[in-house]
């Protein structure tokens, strides 16, 4: 017999009035062409009046078997912040409700219950593509990624967040939030001293790592002289610390920080607004603890547990920092030795100078519209000048290049822990 669909409701009425015409059960099989076992089922159903029990369990609510108070705390905090996961959720309402991770409901439950119960809190589900671990990255806190995040209303202003992640373990560093004036062009970005205090803070917390990675904006590349390093760049060269600068234009070299402000977003300003600066830091801190803690991080090799968790030794990176010590950590030779691997060309201009570095060099109108090559020479922390053949011009002083002009200004307000063991050099290693 041809596979059919089930009786609807109006053939299963044509199969007690057909029987009670006198027709044969057999017969009444073939016209619907149906069994004659599902027939007879159904035709016994009416004749005795009784309804025939759903196949597997009876439905139950998702979270039915948990007291009331567990639902309602849930669906409050989800109806609080609508971008806030199931994942997210389930971290928060713990602490409030007293009880431990096993006596809440799975991420699953908690799902199904806000798509029964506020499905307009729930955000439209979009694919996840996870970002494929960078091949040239493989310990913890090898390399940080640094973006801000700008413009987040804060009362009648808007703040400007520098946040930082670190890309192997998924750790959320910092996110240090600043008021961004505004101008008549707009609301202003984050300056270089801005970038520098939200990374001594996090250096503060976490120790110095290897390597900083940043986007091509105009504190990070040198935009008025390419190919000439910025002072943000030298200064992390004089902590130890490789500047790895992006491909401009080029938001997917980045792709963990980038997912950092969603994330970040999602639990911190998107369902929140806020008047102070102050408060809006606290909450930013409490969610990056909460997450690198407690939160089943998604990040590659976290495998959905906290970053903290599966990384406990990240809490340190091994290279202690603290502002107060800085002047005696920032070594000027690194620098000096970084800029002596570099060869520039510039052309002089029609005055007899040469612009490099943000500064302008006088060489004289003899060599007007000529390329001249300039090398730094350590030994005496100056430029040479150099004709094409390499034939000396002359050399200048370096301008700029100082330890204070590389270092800036450094907060006073960050207290020096007890018992600070500076990291010792492993000659030979």
């Amino acid at each position: 017999m041809v596979q059919r669909s089930p009786l609807t409701q109006a053939e299963k009425q044509i199969i007690q009035d057909k029987k009670s015409a006198g027709m044969s059960l057999r017969e009444i099989s073939v016209e619907l062409q149906c069994s004659f076992e599902t027939v007879r089922k159904w035709w016994r159903c009416g004749r005795d009046g009784r309804a025939v029990r759903m196949r597997g369990r009876p439905k139950q609510g998702p979270v039915s078997t948990y007291p009331a108070a567990v639902s309602e705390k849930a669906l409050e905090l989800k109806q609080a912040h609508p971008h806030w996961g199931p994942k997210k959720v389930r971290v928060e309402m713990g602490p409030e409700l007293g009880l431990s991770e096993k006596e809440l409901p799975s991420p699953a439950r908690l799902s199904e219950l806000f798509k029964q119960r506020c499905p307009g809190a729930v955000q439209p589900r979009q694919p996840r593509l996870l970002p494929p671990p960078d091949p040239k990255v493989g310990l913890v806190h090898q390399r940080w990624q640094m973006d801000a995040k700008d413009a987040i209303p804060l009362g009648a202003e808007r703040a400007n967040v520098q946040e930082i992640r670190d890309i192997y373990s998924g750790l959320m560093i910092g996110s240090q939030a600043f008021v961004a004036p505004q101008t008549a062009k707009g609301w202003q970005h984050l300056h270089r001293e801005q970038h520098q205090q939200a990374l001594r803070l996090a250096f503060s917390q976490w120790g110095l790592p290897l390597e900083v990675q940043t986007d091509n904006d105009g504190e990070f590349a040198n935009l008025t002289d390419p190919g000439f390093p910025t002072l943000f760049t030298l200064w992390l060269v004089g902590l130890g610390i490789t500047h790895v600068l992006s491909r401009p234009h080029r938001p997917t070299d980045q792709p963990q920080i980038e997912r950092n402000h969603r994330t970040q977003g999602d639990f911190a300003w998107k369902d929140q607004t806020f008047e102070r600066l102050d408060l809006f830091q606290q909450t930013l801190d409490h969610h990056r603890q909460v997450y690198n803690e407690l939160y089943p991080s998604e990040a590659a090799h976290c495998h959905g547990q906290p970053p903290l968790s599966v990384f406990p030794t990240a809490r340190s990176t091994g290279r202690p920092y603290h502002p107060d010590l800085e002047w005696d950590l920032f070594d000027l030779s690194r620098v000096d030795a970084f800029l002596a691997e570099r060869v520039w060309t510039r052309k002089v201009a029609k005055n007899g100078t040469v612009h490099l570095g943000d500064h302008y060099y006088i060489l004289g109108v003899n060599w007007i519209a000529q390329f001249v090559a300039i090398r730094f020479l350590p030994e005496t922390r100056s430029f040479r000048f150099q004709t094409k053949d390499g034939s000396r011009i002359l050399d200048l002083p370096a301008q700029g290049l100082e330890k204070d002009h590389l270092i800036g200004s450094i907060p006073a307000n960050i207290p020096l822990p007890a018992g600070l063991q500076l990291f010792l050099p492993l000659l030979g290693v």
